[in-house]
């Protein structure tokens, strides 16, 4: 019965949480994701944003001329769990039905090495803005240029989850933009 319990928990709680939006013209949706990583109940949950826009203007002579954005559905959040989906859907986690969108905005970029830039940013989340920011590593293969990004952010910073104690504050995130 204890471990049933478990389980259900389990599920309910940590299975991955999925949001999505539309790629922009020249991404290549099937091989672009974003995701994060967030322990709940001491486990690691991944969960995705499986649709969304981005805008990656890269200037390889000059990357601090370079720029990035995205945009993402938040009430396109998709766990497989219809009812967690819903639950995350309300105003204590990402409050859909007032903040319909997550974005992103670069106000700096720095190489840190050839093929390396730390790229300074707005995040805005359930209509709060704070900066982030975020390591780039730039694959190159052939005509299809990568941009392999990480960053973290405290969940709480953006009234994300209230003040769980099960759930961690350290979100990890991790995009790969393909051009």
């Amino acid at each position: 019965m204890k471990s049933s319990i478990f389980i259900l928990l389990f599920y309910w709680f940590l299975a991955p949480n999925v949001v999505a939006l539309e790629p922009e013209p020249g991404d290549n949706l099937e091989e672009s994701y974003i995701k994060f990583n967030i322990r709940n109940l001491g486990l690691n949950v991944e969960g995705a944003f499986k649709s969304f826009k981005t805008k990656v203007q890269y200037n390889e002579s000059q990357p601090e001329k370079s720029s990035f954005s995205a945009e993402i559905q938040s009430n396109s959040i998709d766990t497989g769990i219809t009812k967690r989906d819903n639950h995350l859907k309300n105003p204590e986690y990402f409050d859909v039905a007032q903040y319909p969108t997550i974005s992103f905005k670069s106000t700096k970029v720095s190489a840190v090495g050839e093929d390396e830039l730390k790229v300074f940013g707005d995040l805005t989340i359930k209509g709060k803005t704070l900066p982030i920011t975020l390591t780039v590593s730039i694959i190159n293969k052939g005509s299809v240029r990568e941009f392999s990004i990480e960053g973290e952010l405290d969940r709480r910073d953006y009234k994300v989850g209230g003040s769980s104690w099960v759930m961690s504050d350290d979100v990890y995130l991790d995009l790969l933009i393909v051009n």
